[in-house]
């Protein structure tokens, strides 16, 4: 076998055709870049548009409550006071309200309607129904998206 010899020169690539890219018009880059720019701007409304949907589908309403009393009625049910707060008061929603042994064990739970109203503030009163000797009541949490079985 024998080595490559390195004064040998190395075959050139044809050449290209005469005339063959002669018609490249100027005008082409700059469309490209034209386009590019477009494409980009359509991607990012895109992206802007996808996070400010996420983030409306994800918001928290400013829905806020607290207890302000519970009475224990029998071993089967209590009746817990609480106000709830709202940023839009005419806007109707929705607290879950569960009763507790001493422990925090849950022994009830139920979803309390909150009508629409002129004050930013009201007071709502429920009554639980427990599976034991309930020793304090808590609100789980407050929300606008109402479910169907609780509309009036």
């Amino acid at each position: 076998m024998s080595e490559p010899r390195s004064d040998a020169t190395s075959p050139r690539p044809p050449a290209l055709p005469e005339g063959r890219y002669d018609g490249v018009d100027e005008r082409s880059g700059f469309m490209g870049k034209v386009v590019a720019g477009f494409l980009v701007a359509l991607v990012l409304a895109l992206l802007v548009a996808g996070g400010f949907t996420i983030y409306r589908l994800n918001a928290t309403p400013s829905i806020t409550s607290e207890v302000i009393g519970v009475e224990v009625i029998d071993e089967q049910s209590m009746r817990m006071s609480m106000t709830v707060t709202r940023d839009d008061p005419g806007e109707a929603a929705y607290c879950i309200v569960r009763a507790q042994d001493q422990s925090k064990g849950e022994l009830g739970r139920r979803e309390v309607y909150v009508p629409p109203s002129d004050n930013g503030t009201v007071q709502v009163d429920a009554e639980i129904a427990t599976t034991g000797r309930a020793y304090m009541g808590d609100v789980y949490g407050c929300g606008n998206d109402i479910p169907d079985y609780l509309r009036r």
